[in-house]
Order: structure tokens, then C-alpha cells, then sequence
């Protein structure tokens, strides 16, 4: 597929959002509409929505869905800012052959930092200090209570569920700290220089035994839904700690807060929830035991600069009919 002739290239954009993570700035923008004369991008995230739907060959974030899809019968190309492309799995996808690509790659420095950031917090009691500082409790006397809880991280035992390019930066930081690391992954790896034992999915629940962190890395597709479960979390060390800046529904949440609040495990860090956002009355919110962040993981300022990169790269091999050549293409038959 070549786009021949003077034909006007309409790419429908949903990355106008009152979020700087999600707002294409305007000199992107303008960028893009410099160097391709034939290409314009057009918000969707404003009326009429129905008219550019028809018209676009392309689209460009995160909120497409299959109902959209149905809308946009000159769609041959999906671009996901994001790296879970689930929003796309669907037969009009598969029937008319729609190129799906991520942006794999470009969060992988701030995600490995937060689950750096969420194993150092929960290990040095950091959230304990915030807790006793709100209720005017603040000093070593009231912190003494969780002495036994205080971790070293150096030498401990990690799990990372999910050994993508996220997982992979965060096993060779870690290995660095002496941290013994097994991982779940698609096929079982021998073991190496950075990683003692590797799992599949179908074993999580004995995997998680012996970790004293257990990172949740995983994406949203039919094998990982709900795929931490009670059986799961109750085979979990009880001075253990659980890291979720995968994707919330792989997750019981229900089974989760169970765990927290009977002190089964020692505390989590979560970035993800089964419904988004969440909600102010929600028990999480909460919980001395627990750190949270609002979804925000993979955030950095340098976010726009690797997306435009990448976008602009792709569209230039797409333009010109070199479709094997784009990066990220995603295999939505085999679910990565």
C-alpha cells in the first residue's frame, strides 16, 4: 500500500486532552503539517466527531474503541500512545487487516523508575513516615513501632511478572543491588547472568512464595485478566510486597484489599486499578500499607519528544507504502 497522487491524509487525534501527557503540543503539530503538506490532523476529542471518522485514514492515541472503529470505514492505520492496545482487539480489526502499532519503547525509563521508586518507598517505610506525619505523630518513637519492617532491597528476592523491555531495564538495575530475580515470562528462560528462575503464567501461584516483591508488569489480554487472584496473593510471603504498574485488571482488586487489610502481605505500591480513576471513597485511598499513584508511571517530561519521533517515523514508511519497515507493528492474533 502506497499513498499515491495528491491525496489528502486525514489523521483523527484523540491527544487534545486537559493533560499534558495527553495534549500534542502545537508545535509538534505544526511540525508534522509542515513536512507532510498532505496530512492533517484533526481532534476527535471535540464535535463533529462522526464527519472525521468517515473521512480518516489514520488514527492517532488512546481512546479508540470498536464502536469508533465501525465509524471509520477508510481506516488503515492505528497508532496507540500508549503500549496496551486491547482497545483494538476485535474481528473489524482482523477482517480488514488495519495496521496496529505502540509506543513500546518509549516509557520504559520512567516505568522502571517507579517500580525503583515503589520497592525503595515500601522496603524504608517511607509511606509510614507520610501516615505519621498527617496525624501529627511525626518522629522515631512512633516510627519504631515498624522497626521489623524496615527491608535493606540489597540481596532480597524479586518476581517480576511480565519480561518485556520494562521488565528486562528493571532485572539489570536490580541485579546491580545483588537482588536475587525470577521472572514470569512467555517461555521459560535458562537462567543467566541476571535472572535465577523464570516461570510461566500458569505457575504464578508458585512463583510468588518465596519473593519479597512481587512487580506486576503484565498487560491486559485474556490470559492476564484477573490473573492475581486470591489463590495467588495467599501463597505470598506475608513480609511480602506487591508493585502494580502493569495494568489494574489483571488484578482482583476485591482479593487485593482483602489481603492489605488482614496484613497478609506486607503493603503495595499501585499505579493501576480495575476501574479508573479511582474512586475517593476507595479503601485503598486509605490504607496505611499502601502507596499509590494515579496512573501515572510511565509519565516524563522527554514523553513528547521519543512520541513525536516515533509517530513521525512511521508515518513517513507508511506514506510510502514500506509497511514492514514501521516500527512497533503489534500481531494482534498473538496479543503482543
Amino acid at each position: 500500500m502506497k499513498i499515491k497522487g495528491n491525496k489528502k491524509i486525514i489523521i483523527a487525534c484523540d491527544l487534545f486532552l486537559n493533560l499534558q501527557l495527553y495534549n500534542l503540543p502545537p508545535v509538534y503539530k505544526k511540525k508534522i503539517q509542515c513536512d507532510f503538506p498532505l496530512v492533517d490532523i484533526i481532534p476527535v476529542n471535540i464535535p463533529p466527531k462522526n464527519f472525521i471518522y468517515k473521512m480518516a485514514d489514520i488514527y492517532w492515541g488512546n481512546r479508540i474503541n470498536e464502536n469508533i472503529i465501525k465509524k471509520m470505514p477508510n481506516l488503515k492505520w492505528i497508532h496507540f500512545g500508549s503500549v496496551g492496545v486491547n482497545h483494538a482487539r476485535n474481528k473489524y480489526v482482523f477482517d480488514r487487516k488495519i495496521i496496529i502499532t505502540n509506543s513500546k519503547g518509549l516509557v520504559v525509563e520512567p516505568m522502571t523508575a517507579s517500580a525503583i521508586s515503589f520497592i525503595f518507598s515500601l522496603a524504608r517505610g517511607f509511606h509510614r513516615s507520610a501516615h505519621l506525619r498527617h496525624e501529627k505523630k511525626f518522629g522515631r518513637k512512633s516510627f519504631d513501632k515498624y522497626f521489623r519492617n524496615i527491608e535493606d532491597v540489597f540481596g532480597q528476592k524479586c518476581l517480576i511478572v511480565g519480561y518485556g523491555d520494562v521488565g528486562k531495564s528493571l532485572a539489570r538495575i536490580l541485579k546491580k543491588l545483588d537482588v536475587d530475580i525470577s521472572v514470569i515470562s512467555r517461555s521459560i528462560i535458562k537462567p543467566n547472568d541476571i535472572i535465577s528462575k523464570s516461570y510461566l503464567l500458569k505457575d504464578l501461584d508458585l512463583a510468588v512464595t518465596d519473593s519479597d516483591y512481587v512487580i506486576n508488569l503484565l498487560p491486559l489480554n485474556t490470559n492476564t485478566r484477573k490473573v492475581f487472584n486470591a489463590k495467588v496473593f495467599s501463597q505470598m510471603k506475608k513480609n511480602s510486597f506487591f508493585i502494580n504498574i502493569g495494568r489494574g485488571e489483571t488484578v482482583e482488586q476485591n482479593s487485593l484489599i482483602e489481603v492489605l487489610n488482614g496484613n497478609k502481605i506486607a503493603g503495595a505500591g499501585l499505579d493501576v486499578f480495575e476501574n479508573e480513576p479511582l474512586s475517593q471513597n476507595s479503601e485503598l485511598i486509605k490504607m496505611k500499607n499502601v502507596i499509590i499513584t494515579p496512573h501515572v508511571a510511565g509519565l516524563s517530561k522527554n514523553y513528547w519528544k521519543k512520541q513525536y519521533g516515533l509517530f513521525v517515523r512511521n508515518l513517513n514508511y507508511f506514506l510510502n507504502g514500506e509497511i514492514l519497515k514501521m516500527q512497533n507493528i503489534i500481531d494482534m492474533k498473538k496479543e503482543y
